[in-house]
């Protein structure tokens, strides 16, 4: 493992720390969505990490297929983007159907009540709750 190696391996070990350092204060903060994206960088470094000879190697790293769409919506009249998966896109439809209202009444519902996340996170939430609201309940397997 040459120099230029080590200092990849070294950015990707100072990431690590700061968003532990991160995560550590949106879990002080009770942020969930928060927490739940900070978990997913701090697991796709560790993944990174543990494997030291993957710095070395010539070959470039191995991407993830793209999963997120963006789209348009109006938040308060304004147009903003926002990326999400097509499964909550799928699922916004749905619900937009079965409320006979637009996707962009109830991105701006989801604004309304999560106003301390981010619109992606609060729309993630909003989608998981209604969706979660119209499921009966079930026992939890032990």
């Amino acid at each position: 493992m040459n120099w230029q190696d080590r200092q990849g391996m070294i950015a990707d070990l100072n990431l690590r720390i700061e968003l532990k350092r991160l995560a550590d204060k949106a879990f002080e903060r009770d942020d969930g969505p928060l927490m739940a994206i900070l978990e997913v960088a701090i697991n796709t470094l560790d993944e990174r990490l543990a494997d030291p000879e993957a710095y070395a190697r010539e070959e470039a790293p191995r991407k993830r297929p793209v999963t997120l769409l963006c789209r348009n919506v109006r938040i308060k009249g304004k147009r903003t983007s926002v990326k999400l998966e097509n499964e909550f896109w799928s699922a916004l439809e749905r619900m937009a159907g079965e409320a006979h209202c637009t996707i962009d009444d109830l991105c701006d519902a989801a604004r309304r009540r999560y106003e301390a996340s981010s619109l992606t996170s609060a729309i993630r939430v909003f989608v998981l709750n209604g969706n979660m609201a119209a499921q009966p309940s079930q026992p939890v397997p032990a």
